[in-house]
């Protein structure tokens, strides 16, 4: 499956809705929409001028993300990382640096079950740019799964340098598109001529804390069994920042052997976890972390997730499956903000 159908998966999760309360909001909102990431973006933003050219500034943010952290880009940096010898060095961004540092950083601290060295298993699964039809070998899903890890790569960030020490490939996927918002969003707030703004890719998003009418800004999450249902509404006014992601194991799924299977990989075993029906959603400071934690929390077991969460005082929903019928889990942190 390419990353275009996983990311149109993505975006199913979240319907983006906004609330318009008055003649005067509805003259004064403009919404910009585009492509990328193998996805659709838009951006709603109140203001009495033109923003096209704002808009025009967003999209090529955007698209430098995409050139260094997309694995469908054949020059792109982490491409070229991917396809560099062991020990060989390769030079990149700051903002490469930045993703990877704090990749690791979330590698360590949740004991491996977010692991951005699982590129060489995300592609023989399938899951990643290469087209794939047959099952993977034990022998081969043991030697990669050997390979993965939080110490895989090396960092020499006085030079910007990376380089793999095994034999791993990166994949940024659950965590380019986070960052990609960030960066906007910090061109976006010094904008003197927008009012507020709403920025959305594939279902992760990030905005300011009111619309223009001082209302919040609204973003439901679908129910996994039954998507024309809203299970829960978030709201940009109960959080300092608003920025959300939400990560599900049924997503993007392949079928081998009449099993479904997840995208979501056990960095241990290298095997993807089996369908469920299942979501977690994440607000947090920036949308990078968001991302990156909601994948993170989908990937450890439900009881982990949720301690997980508690411990580090995490804003998350987690929508499970139970008796035919969704059941949402809201973390400590998030049951306090509703209150």
């Amino acid at each position: 499956m390419n990353q275009k159908l996983l990311l149109s998966f993505i975006a199913i999760i979240l319907f983006i809705f906004f609330i318009l309360s008055s003649n005067k909001e509805i003259a004064a909102v403009q919404i910009y929409k585009g492509s990328i990431m193998g996805t659709s973006y838009s951006l709603t933003v109140y203001s009495d001028e033109d923003n096209q050219n704002t808009f025009f500034k967003v999209s090529n943010i955007l698209q430098n993300v995409n050139q260094e952290m997309s694995t469908y880009i054949d020059n792109s940096s982490i491409s070229q990382f991917n396809q560099a010898k062991i020990d060989q060095w390769i030079t990149v961004s700051k903002d490469f640096i930045y993703v990877l540092t704090y990749a690791i950083d979330l590698c360590y601290k949740s004991n491996g079950a977010y692991d951005v060295s699982i590129g060489n298993l995300v592609n023989i699964w399938g899951f990643g740019p290469d087209t794939v039809n047959e099952k993977p070998t034990e022998n081969r899903l043991n030697y990669l799964s050997s390979q993965v890890g939080c110490d895989s790569v090396l960092l020499d960030v006085d030079n910007l340098s990376i380089k793999k020490v095994r034999d791993v490939s990166l994949d940024f996927s659950s965590i380019a598109k986070g960052f990609a918002i960030d960066k906007a969003y910090d061109f976006l707030i010094k904008q003197k001529q927008l009012k507020s703004f709403f920025l959305e890719i594939g279902g992760e998003i990030r905005s300011t804390t009111f619309k223009f009418d001082k209302q919040p800004w609204k973003a439901g999450i679908i129910d996994p069994l039954e998507q024309k249902k809203i299970l829960y509404a978030f709201l940009s006014s109960d959080f300092d920042s608003f920025a959300l992601a939400t990560s599900g194991d049924y997503q993007n799924i392949r079928i081998f052997d009449l099993q479904k299977l997840s995208h979501t990989i056990d960095t241990i075993s290298g095997v993807p976890s089996d369908y469920s029906q299942k979501s977690v959603s994440v607000v947090s400071e920036n949308t990078m972390t968001a991302d990156a934690l909601a994948t993170a929390l989908n990937a450890m077991p439900l009881n982990e997730a949720i301690e997980y969460s508690n411990k580090n005082k995490l804003s998350v929903l987690f929508v499970i499956e139970e008796n035919d019928s969704p059941k949402l889990i809201f973390s400590d942190e998030l049951q306090r903000v509703k209150m």
